[in-house]
């Protein structure tokens, strides 16, 4: 394909953009919003409505797609671009309209490659979300060219032989109880993720977030139908290593008085604690996860921050640091980035679970369920939003509707 013109316009994603240093913090809830003034640069309020830039990529045969560059609600923490600035992104789009356009015929590999390899004078490439949004517009237009579905376009790249409708894991939000509720009884394969963000939710010492843990036991066995057996798995933003000062030994104590009030649900945790920088994250997580084993304990650790791109993911893998990493869609930059972090976590003997932010879109919401079916994750984040049935709905059916087209494309 030969990309002919790329057009913009300012939108919005499904939540919020949240200073999440502030609300470490204590910045203190006022109904839905946070009082305080932000601390994380780029943020102009603890939070705000998350914005999107919505981009059309065109070829010069008439095929087009449409891609949504997004970025996720913590942005701009954890080695993270800046939440997005729509007008200010704009100079972005005009240089790689620039770039691709002289590119001259390519195929979506090379495109993203096109994309990826855009540098400032001062050799930043271009922000997380347009390379994000620019990769899923590549790939819609693409697969519009070449008649047919976007996932028969990854497939090759993948060697996938057979689509599956994969697990799908939610996020309740504040809401940590009713939203759960939602999820039982549409039978979620992974949840409830719980935002424990701060010392409010999470606890002084942690109690807070056990009650939680016996209280989502108990009530997966009162909804649930016969035989369902969720795995938890629930975010804690480096809570664990704030209460514990960082103290491996305590943060291990803590982590399997929680296995046992999980009572024989599998259990992971993710970002349990985080550092300063990659290093130190990866130093704690992987002398956390020893201990645990040396424990005899099954919880699984999950990575999230300073996880930013395939190059990251494959320096956790090879550390052995944890059991899980969410390969967070927005914060990687081209879908095709996501593909090789997922090969990165397949080839460490590692599941691979494809998540995102609730700050998205339905369009790149569907976008990441095409590469989780083209890697065959083994669980992927049901987004936008945090309502919990909008998302659970838009990514389990964005994947029953890709499976019905890949068998009628053959």
């Amino acid at each position: 394909m030969r990309i002919a013109q790329i057009d913009a316009a300012a939108g919005e994603g499904a939540f919020y953009a949240d200073d999440l240093m502030a609300i470490r913090a204590g910045a203190a809830h006022d109904g839905l919003a946070y009082l305080g003034m932000p601390v994380t640069p780029g943020h102009h309020a603890v939070r705000s409505p998350a914005q999107a830039l919505l981009l059309r990529i065109e070829t010069d045969r008439g095929a087009w797609g449409w891609g949504d560059a997004v970025a996720v609600q913590y942005s701009g923490v954890g080695g993270r671009d800046a939440p997005i600035d729509a007008a200010a992104l704009a100079p972005e789009v005009v240089r790689a309209e620039t770039a691709l356009r002289d590119a001259g015929e390519v195929d979506f590999v090379a495109a993203c490659r096109v994309v990826e390899e855009i540098v400032d004078d001062a050799g930043r490439q271009l922000h997380t979300a347009i390379r994000y949004g620019l990769s899923q517009a590549l790939l819609h237009a693409a697969a519009f060219e070449a008649n047919v579905p976007p996932l028969r376009i990854l497939a090759p790249l993948t060697g996938l032989s057979e689509p599956r409708v994969l697990p799908v894991y939610a996020q309740s939000g504040d809401d940590r109880h009713l939203n759960v509720d939602r999820m039982i009884l549409r039978g979620v394969e992974v949840l409830p993720h719980g935002l424990f963000n701060s010392l409010e939710a999470f606890g002084v010492d942690g109690e807070a977030f056990l009650d939680y843990i016996r209280w989502l036991r108990r009530r997966i066995d009162q909804l649930g139908a016969d035989g369902y057996r969720p795995r938890l798995h629930l975010d804690v933003y480096g809570m664990l290593g704030q209460v514990t000062e960082l103290n491996i030994q305590r943060m291990a104590d803590f982590l399997v008085r929680a296995e046992r009030a999980a009572d024989g649900l599998s259990l992971a945790i993710e970002a349990p604690c985080f550092g300063t920088d990659a290093e130190q994250t990866i130093e704690l997580l992987a002398s956390l996860r020893s201990t645990l084993r040396e424990r005899e304990s099954t919880v699984l650790l999950v990575a999230d921050e300073f996880c930013n791109g395939d190059e990251d993911v494959a320096r956790f893998v090879a550390a052995g640091a944890v059991d899980l990493i969410q390969i967070k869609m927005p914060d990687l930059g081209c879908l095709t980035e996501a593909l090789a972090a997922a090969a990165a976590c397949r080839a460490g003997g590692l599941d691979v679970f494809i998540g995102g932010s609730c700050a998205e879109t339905d369009v790149s919401a569907i976008a990441s369920a095409q590469v989780a079916l083209a890697v065959d994750a083994d669980q992927v984040l049901a987004k936008p939003g945090m309502g919990v049935d909008e998302g659970v709905t838009i990514v389990r059916n964005a994947m029953r509707r890709a499976v019905v087209d890949w068998k009628r494309s053959v």
